[in-house]
């Protein structure tokens, strides 16, 4: 998938590194690891952490990486994200229809502004949406924006979601995460394993995919993806590098409408 392909290598990423294969031993990289390497490189060697080739990414397993965790850019121009992402991270107590309902809700307004969107599991007990833009705005604007998407979701439909980060306050309801739009922030990558038992991963995957089974957490693990792949008759991210649009100010006028 293209997606996959430049998130690893054109991507900053972080990474959680588990020694030995250790899942109780895990820790967050975000920088590359030798300081003294990092401050003698050239301008045009920044310190953050890149894998650029395959070699990159099987050094980078070899000692304890599992999950792989990218930004919203890709070098050389970190500072215009080319895409938004929307986190669904339900409240423990919503079940699988009613997540799937309000993966539907998402849908509907993505596909009313004019947005192109992909899904993929997130490992864990989320969904993504993936909107490709075209790279002509900021952090900020697409921060801005993606938060506005969030309120959106909120007024429409106030007994589904939420957009803050507040536990206390998320019972019953699923978080719309649009903070992982920031500079400088991630979002876990396609197809990367997740650091949890049976080793789920982050899967993309089609709408028609969201039926009865609940998609969450372990149902992609490790060993039953490649099986899941083989039958697939076509890739549901095929149409992604050309989806990228441009968020218009006919957009956000009608996100506050």
């Amino acid at each position: 998938m293209l997606e996959a392909k430049a998130a690893t290598i054109s991507r900053p990423l972080a990474l959680v590194k588990c020694p030995g294969g250790d899942l109780r031993a895990c820790f967050f990289q975000k920088h590359a690891g030798d300081p003294r390497r990092a401050a003698s490189r050239p301008a045009d060697d920044p310190p953050y952490l890149l894998l650029r080739t395959l070699r990159d990414v099987i050094a980078a397993v070899q000692n304890g990486a599992i999950e792989l965790h990218a930004w919203q850019s890709r070098v050389p121009r970190i500072d215009r994200p080319d895409r938004l992402v929307l986190d669904l991270d339900p409240d423990p107590s919503v079940d699988w229809p009613a997540f799937r309902a309000a993966a539907g809700h998402v849908r509907a307004l993505l596909d009313r502004l004019g947005l192109a969107w992909f899904l993929k599991t997130t490992g864990g007990k989320g969904l993504h949406f993936v909107v490709p833009l075209e790279r002509r705005h900021d952090f900020d604007e697409a921060k801005r924006f993606a938060g506005a998407v969030a309120r959106r979701l909120v007024d429409d439909h106030p007994d589904v979601f939420i957009a803050t980060a507040s536990k206390a306050q998320r019972k019953g309801l699923v978080f719309v995460d649009w903070l992982r739009n920031a500079d400088g922030a991630t979002a876990v990558a396609a197809w990367s394993l997740r650091a949890r038992d049976g080793l789920p991963v982050s899967m993309p995957i089609a709408w028609s995919d969201l039926g009865d089974v609940d998609l969450r957490g372990g149902h992609f693990g490790i060993d039953g993806v490649p099986a899941f792949v083989a039958a697939r008759r076509d890739d549901p991210w095929a149409a992604y590098e050309q989806s990228r649009r441009t968020l218009s100010a006919a957009m956000r006028r009608a996100l506050v409408g």
